[in-house]
């Protein structure tokens, strides 16, 4: 019986001690290379999002994409790097929200009201899956 409790002691402060893995990600907001969340300004007229040249010049849009500025309706996203997981964060402008999609929308959409965030996940061949 002494042998289970020194188990279930040892279980327990290794849990306890192991608690700091669960925190979650913290990222320099901005639009310099080095932010981890990075601020794509959209105007009346953009329409679109290429993760690949958008955000800074020579690097790829990091997996967080804050949206600013005043975006409505339908956003195609292309150039995803395969294996992301993207949150998008719309802090808009406009309290409509938008709805993001790989270009064409041909695998799904989703939509993100104003303040609101969505994450969609790229699969193989830049297939950006928004659902």
């Amino acid at each position: 019986m002494e042998m289970s409790n020194v188990w279930l002691r040892t279980i327990v402060l290794f849990l306890l001690g192991a608690s700091w893995l669960v925190d979650s990600a913290k990222y320099i907001i901005g639009k310099t290379a080095n932010a981890g969340a990075f601020e794509v300004d959209f105007d009346d007229e953009k329409r679109s999002l290429d993760l690949a040249t958008d955000c800074f010049e020579g690097k790829a849009c990091p997996p967080v994409v804050i949206l600013s500025g005043r975006q409505v309706g339908t956003i195609d996203v292309r150039n995803c790097q395969e294996g992301v997981m993207y949150t998008f964060v719309n802090k808009g402008d406009l309290d409509a929200g938008v709805v993001l999609q790989h270009e064409g929308g041909l695998y799904g959409s989703k939509g993100i009201a104003q303040f609101g965030v969505g994450t969609c996940f790229c699969f193989k061949d830049s297939t950006l899956m928004c659902g």
